[in-house]
């Protein structure tokens, strides 16, 4: 029998209604098992939290789009994050599938003439979910985003190596940065990429648009209480030179950063590095572990370019850094009604 798991959002005000398995509409239309998998989906991590993905269930199938409208069209204008956090809903997917006793097939970007749509998913088999299956499930409900500083305790060689397991499987290559110089090397970028943003006021009016007051009731975007000790304000309004070497200190004092990088730099790879940034991230809840980006390095393409020399080759999608969290919270969700096209 499936394990029985209530999700809700972090704040039970601003976010999708709570599901379990009892909620599940067995018995009815694969349509309606569909859109009732949407309720993992939304709980997926994407960039500022901006959830920028729209679903539509058609002809017993659900096809997932790219919402240009929450893009960031300064920091992402290829769509690169973009797509990263829509692969990461489509593992959550493909997850609760298996949970709910089905395989479940997924065709990237079908259709040439409409490059919004990133992939299609279809369940297919009934299969018995496994133990790896359903303790990817349970972590779906616990997964957070942590900015703040985490907790001095190492992450064990036995996780990085699940770690890099699953990145290899999922296509993909991890780079796992535990040595003070290997962290500060990226520290380093991350601080340049932060000051070089400040040059550009049409970034830090972007990220505006995603930061809200603890007050705000939309459910998207990072809260003040979500942002650590510098918040809303702080890095909005605080200069660059004062914001960039307190994200290198975080970046320096973290148990890990780690890098996924893929062999080519195009739609797919980054749909398939989506895919495998949420397997890591709920192997690592699973262990206690919280994870937070730091992406400013990939963001700016010579500091890219000088983080792939880092960390061996390869096209880096993105930074993060892993660690035992000593504050948690979470950010808000939309409802599966608010991205479901029908």
């Amino acid at each position: 029998m499936p394990i029985s798991t209530e999700i809700s959002a972090p704040t039970p005000s601003a976010g999708p209604r709570a599901v379990s398995d009892s909620d599940f509409p067995l018995g009815t239309s694969l349509d309606n098992q569909l859109r009732f998998l949407l309720n993992y989906a939304v709980l997926a991590p994407s960039v500022l939290n901006t959830q920028p993905w729209r679903f539509s269930v058609v002809d017993h199938k659900v096809n997932i789009y790219a919402d240009r409208s929450r893009q960031l069209m300064v920091v992402d204008a290829d769509g690169r994050e973009l797509t990263l956090s829509c692969g990461a809903a489509l593992f959550h997917l493909r997850v609760a599938a298996y949970h709910f006793g089905f395989e479940s097939a997924v065709y990237p970007l079908p259709d040439p003439a409409n490059p919004d749509l990133l992939a299609t998913f279809a369940l297919i088999n009934p299969r018995r979910a496994t133990d790896d299956d359903e303790s990817l499930f349970r972590a779906i409900s616990v997964r957070r985003t942590n900015r703040r500083a985490f907790a001095e305790t190492p992450v064990s060689p036995d996780v990085i190596r699940v770690f890099e397991r699953v990145a290899r499987d999922s296509g993909s290559r991890l780079a796992v940065l535990t040595t003070a110089e290997e962290k500060e090397s990226v520290a380093t970028l991350v601080e340049e990429g932060i000051r070089l943003g400040g040059e550009h006021p049409e970034i830090a009016a972007e990220i505006r648009e995603w930061l809200r007051s603890n007050s705000d009731p939309r459910r998207d975007g990072v809260p003040d209480r979500a942002q650590g000790s510098w918040d809303r304000r702080s890095d909005v309004r605080s200069p660059s030179a004062v914001l960039a070497p307190r994200k290198r200190e975080l970046v320096e004092n973290s148990p890990a950063v780690l890098v996924l990088t893929t062999d080519t730099d195009d739609p797919k790879a980054w749909l398939d590095a989506g895919q495998a940034l949420a397997h890591i991230l709920l192997v690592a809840a699973n262990r206690g572990l919280y994870a937070s980006y730091m992406n400013q390095p990939v963001e700016v393409e010579r500091l890219r370019l000088e983080l792939a020399r880092i960390v061996g080759g390869g096209f880096p999608q993105i930074v993060f850094r892993v660690g035992y969290p000593s504050y948690r919270e979470g950010t808000p969700r939309r409802s599966v009604q608010d991205v479901l096209d029908d």
